[in-house]
């Protein structure tokens, strides 16, 4: 008796995917995102944050892996999801200041906090944060978007990849090799510059933050070849990017303070005092920046 044939499997093994599986994969979970949200985004929901790591992720892809996809698609589609990243960008940033500013206001000792300035920051911010999310509202009408929403689509049924998708999953070490590397240099640089005290030393930062996150997603998407590993390296990362998060912040919101504090400063019944004080909170957080990155550096 012959035993009974089974019917082949014509699901792909982890060992038979390809690079261009891998990709596709990845960017159309971004792309779901992002275009699931318009709903929320037109009633003003909690999906603000979520839409725009999503484009943050999709773009980061681009750049990881650019041999992979046709060069002109991705540049013009970058241009068009930086445009939209920016309009949910401005609501978060405010989001994440409005929240840092009272939480510091709420750890302050009575006699530091003077005259209005809890009501002055929530009217001044909430009234930032409405025009922002106004914008985010009218550019959903927009042909602009309209176009843009098009362009995900395709790219998530057909997307516009070159041979070199069809190399073996594997091949996804390199790239992912690669924006480690990238991360390393500019951490390292960057430290450099803030041990020196040169004055673009904030700037390196950022830019060590933006590599931070770009090798951390590249992981992300590498996660079906690298197993394990890759929640370890995830984990190291996501670490790392909350310390240049937070210097980030630092610097975003005592700009603020020193702005908002000599604009109120000088109105009858105001006082720029606590504006001050927050301040001085903040440029302590900076000088900090060099031992917490200590761990990471090469």
């Amino acid at each position: 008796m012959t035993p009974m044939s089974k019917k082949k499997s014509t699901k792909k093994t982890k060992t038979d995917k390809t690079l261009g599986d891998l990709v596709r994969a990845y960017l159309t979970e971004q792309i779901d995102v992002i275009l699931g949200a318009e709903p929320a985004l037109r009633d003003r929901g909690p999906v603000i944050h979520d839409t725009r790591v999503a484009c943050r992720r999709l773009r980061s892809t681009l750049r990881t892996y650019p041999e992979v996809v046709d060069t002109d698609r991705a540049a013009a589609l970058n241009e068009e999801v930086v445009w939209f990243a920016g309009l949910l960008g401005a609501v978060r940033d405010l989001e994440v200041l409005t929240d840092r500013l009272l939480a510091d206001l709420a750890e302050l000792p009575p006699d530091l906090v003077v005259g209005p300035v809890v009501a002055d920051l929530e009217q001044e911010l909430a009234t930032q944060q409405s025009a922002a999310w106004d914008a985010v509202v009218e550019a959903l009408d927009t042909d602009r978007y309209r176009r843009l929403a098009a362009e995900l689509d395709r790219w998530r049924s057909d997307p516009p990849f070159t041979e070199k998708a069809k190399a073996p999953a594997t091949k996804v070490k390199t790239f992912v090799k690669r924006a480690g590397k990238l991360l390393t240099k500019r951490l390292d640089r960057a430290i450099e510059a803030h041990l020196a005290d040169d004055p673009e030393a904030d700037v390196a930062l950022h830019s060590a933050r933006k590599a931070g996150k770009r090798a951390r997603y590249a992981v992300e998407l590498a996660a079906p070849v690298l197993g394990e590993k890759a929640d370890e390296i995830i984990a190291g990362r996501k670490e790392l990017q909350d310390i240049l998060g937070e210097h980030q912040d630092s610097i975003v919101a005592a700009a603020f303070l020193r702005s908002e504090g000599v604009r109120l400063g000088i109105r009858s019944g105001h006082n720029g005092f606590s504006y001050g004080v927050l301040y001085g909170r903040e440029v302590s957080r900076q000088a900090m920046i060099s031992e917490q990155l200590r761990p990471f550096l090469s």
